[in-house]
């Protein structure tokens, strides 16, 4: 079975939705209520978030996504400036950096899958 790219993008948009939503829970919810991965250092955590919903969101949405871009890594700004605001949390500065270098990476990544994706698509 073939997907569409049309289908791959509505795809996209219910992941991109699901990875903010996820990003959300963990960076407001108290310390001890965050989901983490076992054996995995919590920058590698914050990079893989903030990544998929780049991707995701770049895909999903081509003809925004720098405008999403700049969403986001507001968003990853904000969010740890709120953590400050949390007694069990704390906001840093390398925080976000993290999560925008996933972001701007992730984004970089579906414009290179959407050209490719593009390009396959023309006939020769």
């Amino acid at each position: 079975m073939v997907l569409s790219l049309d289908k791959l993008r509505r795809l996209a948009v219910i992941a991109g939705w699901a990875a903010l939503l996820a990003i959300l829970f963990s960076t407001l919810s108290p310390l001890d209520a965050r989901p983490h991965i076992p054996l995995m250092d919590p920058d590698i955590e914050r990079f893989l978030a903030y990544f998929a919903a780049g991707a995701t969101f770049a895909f999903a949405y081509p003809r925004q996504r720098w405008l999403l871009l700049g969403g986001i890594i507001a968003l990853a700004v904000g969010l740890e400036w709120l953590q400050t605001l949390e007694a069990t949390r704390h906001g840093r500065p390398h925080d976000a950096i993290v999560k925008i270098v996933g972001a701007t990476l992730g984004c970089f990544l579906a414009v290179g899958f959407d050209t490719m994706a593009q390009r396959l698509r023309k006939p020769a």
